[in-house]
């Protein structure tokens, strides 16, 4: 049997280049803002992206859960995307160190939101208790379960 390529694929290296703070990244797909590439011409940049709004409750602490969730959603996405970077550019020191930036953000945002609300991650569990005296060891049920969709 014969195998003949019929193609190979080039695919250049990124390099690193201005990024975009954590609101616009997650609104535009990517932190990095050589890769921001629309796939429609009519692509609108400036267009607002639902899945980064707020819902507009009156509650004060509703508005304040969904504050906090969104800080930590572009954080995530942030530390995401460098992670992704840094699979192919495992050198780049300035792109680990704002990783490390952003890693430390994010545990921090998320022991915030544990001590204030309820914990997020199986990380937050440990820290848990000794933030609220009255959650006891293991308050998962203190926050909603995931197909509530919201921050009720």
């Amino acid at each position: 049997m014969n195998l003949q390529h019929l193609s190979i694929a080039s695919v250049p290296i990124q390099p690193w280049g201005a990024t975009y703070d954590g609101p616009q990244a997650l609104k535009r797909g990517t932190i990095f803002q050589d890769l921001d590439m629309p796939f429609f011409a009519a692509d609108d940049p400036g267009a607002p992206n639902a899945c980064c709004e707020t819902s507009g409750s009156s509650d004060p602490q509703q508005q304040e859960r969904e504050t906090m969730m969104l800080q930590i959603c572009q954080i995530s996405f942030i530390a995401d995307d460098l992670r992704l970077y840094l699979d192919t550019h495992p050198q780049d020191a300035q792109a680990m160190d704002m990783l490390k930036n952003n890693l430390a953000q994010r545990k921090q945002l998320l022991q915030n939101f544990a001590q204030k609300f309820y914990p997020l991650t199986m990380d937050c569990m440990a820290d848990a208790d000794p933030m609220n005296a009255n959650a006891g060891c293991y308050c998962w049920q203190e926050g909603p379960m995931p197909w509530e969709g919201a921050c009720v």
